[in-house]
């Protein structure tokens, strides 16, 4: 039975439709829902910035996702399903396999990926989905938009 629901959020089109699909399946299983992101700068801005600047990014990115996280809330509490906020500063794929792992997580949901051909060419063909579907011990579901 699912009581608890992961969705891994980054305002983007397929993490909204991700949101969507957890809405819904909360509604009919009456489970509550963890909006969850992660501030982490990629390694590879680590070896181009200075320590103090990496650390003011983290903490506009963290107050950047803390409005965003909150408006997602918003939308789940207006469904008047019980919605929790969390924001970490680790790689999204460890960070989401272990949190879930950690807080019993039933069900992970997130969007497929946000990189068009040519960034998944650059950056690697790995992506935070495919961590989670390969190391989550619960089930994922994988919207696409």
């Amino acid at each position: 039975m699912i009581k608890k629901i992961l969705v891994a959020y980054d305002h983007g089109l397929k993490a909204q439709k991700a949101l969507e699909v957890a809405i819904e399946i909360a509604k009919a299983c009456k489970a509550e829902v963890y909006i969850f992101t992660s501030v982490k700068i990629p390694e590879i801005v680590n070896s181009f910035a200075a320590r103090d600047m990496l650390k003011e990014l983290e903490m506009q990115s963290r107050k950047y996702f803390e409005n965003i996280l909150e408006n997602a809330a918003a939308r789940v509490r207006n469904e008047g399903i019980t919605v929790h906020v969390v924001i970490q500063s680790e790689r999204p794929g460890e960070a989401i396999v272990r949190f879930a792992e950690q807080e019993k997580i039933d069900l992970i949901t997130l969007g497929s990926n946000n990189r068009g051909s040519f960034e998944r060419f650059l950056l690697g063909l790995g992506s935070v989905s495919n961590y989670i579907v390969q190391r989550a011990k619960c089930p994922v579901l994988i919207s696409k938009v």
